[in-house]
């Protein structure tokens, strides 16, 4: 979930965590424990990484609340590029694809 963008902490809140989406754990508005915050302990978890991992979680999932899905897993003898074709936003969806595939080979 946190490597998702689904849960995050923010450190400018108290260390408070939210959940983007259906909280079926119960831990969005917890504290994060503060043993996770000990500053004489070298494995403490960084301000600096809490706020970017933050910020990206608030622009994932403010961006993607408006953008559509699209289905990459296609069985076995689909015909991908028909189902792309005839499929909803066709044409923004191939050149995503090929821009995707163009910064491979770059």
């Amino acid at each position: 979930m946190f490597d998702q963008y689904l849960i995050s902490v923010n450190p400018d809140d108290n260390y408070k965590i939210t959940v983007f989406g259906i909280d079926i754990f119960g831990f969005d508005g917890r504290v994060l424990d503060p043993v996770c915050l000990n500053p004489e302990d070298p494995h403490r978890v960084s301000d600096q990484l809490l706020r970017w991992h933050f910020r990206q979680s608030v622009l994932a999932n403010v961006r993607g609340a408006g953008e559509p899905i699209f289905e990459h897993d296609f069985p076995p003898g689909t015909d991908m590029m028909k189902e792309i074709r005839e499929g909803p936003y066709a044409q923004e969806r191939f050149e995503r694809e090929l821009a995707a595939r163009f910064r491979e080979t770059v």
